[in-house]
């Protein structure tokens, strides 16, 4: 290696470790409604409560990782979303080291696959390390970003090492072993998210052809699938035995019906469904949510719980909308990293030879194809950017690694220039990411979810109690479950207006019946139109109406809890 690409690699790892820690750190207090289910089952895991733990939607991983820093480390409620983000940071490192894995193999593809014509014709070492390194930042830290509460950063990881694996296995006649290791890293990637388990056949079809082509496949390949199920298999037995029939996951079916095919809640009722909430009140809308699990909130714990009873079914139009927001979704991420696009454009076009280039391109497909299989199978369900950008970067690297170089020009001056402008580009959105996060670390941070977990129990609720939100949306109950409460009700934020225009004596009977049901106060983070009985929660923006308690110069509701 030369001592510009050294140095190079230095300076882009180093600022990798600075921006990624100034992007976890600056939010460490953030947590999404994904975070809160994998802190409960963490917290399973830890009481040995297999019942709760063993989920069929959620992937074992990440709570696995998140149970063994509670072991280890015991971190007060108030630093629990800063350990989560800490594990984050530790992912991202090592995403880092897969990714340079996989980029040391493409080179050496590039030089196997792609000979150049030339002796100095072709792209200097630090300019693809430059390239590369922009291409790992922006999929790692505007894409998928280190304040996301999932478990998309350690996939990163997996999937790098998986395509470098893919690379080493096309240029050299590896035993069965280094088949099976790959196996063996597919397994990790499925325990991470479920979508693992279909993509793990691409990359088995894609080990099986890599080195010697179509005509001659190779059965070593097969230890792939043995180092997967290796790994796979202990949990799918266990979901199975816990589910009460065989299953390797039901994330991929829970998400295609609630993204494709949902059924509304008005809808509910006339449905085959098994379990389903109960409704209280029509006008406005209150449901309640009783499951045999226990759960910071029971409706999005376990998808598959809730699907019981209901077959799956395809509608066309329903399937041909998902893939039109696909698309529009893919539209939006390619427009703002659009500068990646003309830059590989811009190459072909100097190169002059679009033959040339589809026949390299073709030449790779085993390290570009369970990519591509990824952005297929996503787009039928939900695209979001976390969930493509490691397939993403991975595609837009296999474009520029086919580009035929020497023959952009004849002085390598031009393909330098446009990969330092992508560069440059991509570069100056991240450095501005990197300053914000820096002003953020530098200001007094404040754990609001914390402050409204402390305030309910100083309101007199204790861990364990029944809670109600009031205009329910996608945003976490982090404070319930730094609480210890469980929100077993709720009125959706489109009932909101007409909770509030009722009549005061319809808002009595929903809070004599939310209490009649063990329910101990309503929560909402909206500011009460109608003032009485609401207590705010500090500052915090969020106000509680302690039910079955007297509040300040407020009428006194009593109820008799049933069994």
């Amino acid at each position: 290696m030369s001592s510009s690409a050294r140095a190079v690699r230095t300076a882009f790892r180093l600022a990798a470790i600075v921006l990624g820690f100034l992007q976890a750190w600056a939010l460490r207090f953030y947590i999404e409604p994904d975070g809160v289910n994998y802190f409960d089952i963490a917290g399973a895991y830890l009481r040995r409560d297999w019942t709760n733990a063993l989920n069929a939607y959620w992937s074992p991983l990440y709570s696995w990782l998140l149970a063994l820093i509670q072991w280890m480390v015991h971190p007060s409620p108030y630093l629990e979303s800063t350990f989560l983000h800490l594990l984050n940071f530790v992912l991202f490192l090592l995403a880092l080291a897969s990714f340079e894995f996989f980029f040391r193999r493409l080179l050496s593809l590039i030089m196997v696959f792609c000979p150049q014509e030339g002796d100095n014709e072709g792209q200097p070492e630090w300019a693809w390390w430059t390239l590369g390194y922009t291409a790992f930042l922006v999929c790692s830290l505007r894409l998928i970003t280190l304040g996301s509460d999932s478990p998309d950063m350690a996939l990163a990881a997996v999937l790098f090492l998986a395509t470098g694996l893919l690379i080493e296995l096309a240029q050299s006649d590896r035993g069965a072993l280094h088949y099976g290791f790959l196996g063996l890293v597919l397994g990790v990637g499925y325990l991470a998210k479920g979508v693992m388990l279909p993509l793990t056949f691409v990359y088995i079809v894609a080990a099986v052809f890599a080195r010697r082509g179509f005509r001659k496949p190779n059965l070593r390949a097969l230890a792939t699938l043995a180092g997967f199920l290796l790994i796979s298999t202990p949990f799918a037995i266990a979901l199975s035995r816990a589910k009460g029939r065989f299953t390797f996951g039901d994330t991929g079916r829970v998400a295609y019906f609630n993204q494709v095919t949902p059924i509304p809640l008005s809808e509910a009722a006339s449905s085959n469904f098994v379990h389903r909430p109960l409704r209280l009140f029509d006008e406005p809308p209150v449901y309640t949510y009783v499951t045999p699990f226990t759960a910071t909130y029971p409706a999005w714990y376990d998808g598959s719980y809730w699907l019981e009873g209901v077959k799956p079914r395809f509608v066309l139009r329903n399937q041909l909308r998902a893939l039109a927001l696909a698309a529009a979704s893919y539209f939006r991420i390619f427009s703002t990293e659009k500068q990646w696009i003309a830059g590989c454009l811009i190459l072909v076009f100097l190169a002059g030879d679009w033959r040339k280039t589809l026949e390299l391109i073709f030449k790779i497909w085993f390290m570009w194809l369970p990519s591509l299989a990824a952005l297929a199978l996503y787009a039928l369900v939900l695209v979001e950017p976390r969930y493509v950008a490691v397939a993403l970067a991975v595609i837009c690297l296999s474009l520029f690694a086919a580009v035929p170089w020497p023959r952009v020009n004849a002085a390598r001056n031009v393909g330098v220039a446009v990969v330092l402008a992508v560069s440059a580009t991509s570069g100056v959105a991240l450095v501005k990411d990197g300053v914000t996060n820096l002003a953020v670390c530098l200001q007094p941070a404040r754990n609001v979810q914390w402050e409204v977990a402390q305030g309910l129990l100083k309101m007199g609720l204790a861990p364990g109690d029944q809670v109600a939100f009031l205009g329910h949306t996608t945003i976490a109950d982090y404070w319930a479950h730094l609480a210890g409460l469980k929100v077993t009700a709720d009125i959706p934020l489109e009932a909101v207006e007409s909770y509030w225009l009722t009549s005061p004596e319809k808002r009595d009977q929903i809070a004599l019946q939310l209490c009649a049901r063990g329910i101990k106060a309503l929560v909402t983070a909206e500011t009460p139109l109608v003032p009485a009985n609401w207590r705010s929660i500090g500052d915090t923006g969020y106000y509680a109406q302690v039910l079955d308690t007297p509040s300040s110069g407020a009428r006194l509701l009593r109820c008799n809890p049933s069994n």
